[in-house]
């Protein structure tokens, strides 16, 4: 049976232009095994290194990001979706 599952919360507002509003997870649903949020970059920034807690797609619709991690770096532009694996260090760097 459908079910609403959370509502959105902004979850990140850092006052630089980096916003995150959370759909699903663990602040919205109390859900671990899966996150689901939209970030919104209105100038360059980035993000720090983080270890990913679950399996991340990252589907970019506008711009572009640049994921660092530790075979490198990988640019994704507006069109493509990235993954990144559980257990993964990475780090999310939008140019603007």
């Amino acid at each position: 049976m459908p079910k609403i599952i959370a509502a959105s919360q902004v979850v990140v507002d850092d006052g630089s232009g980096l916003t995150i509003k959370e759909l699903v997870g663990n602040v919205t649903s109390k859900e671990d095994r899966i996150s689901i949020a939209q970030k919104k970059i209105a100038k360059p920034t980035s993000e720090p290194w983080m270890i990913s807690e679950c399996d991340e797609w990252l589907c970019i619709l506008a711009g572009r990001i640049v994921i660092h991690h530790t075979g490198g770096e990988l640019e994704v532009v507006a069109g493509q979706t990235a993954f990144i694996g559980r257990g993964e260090r990475y780090r999310l760097v939008f140019p603007g």
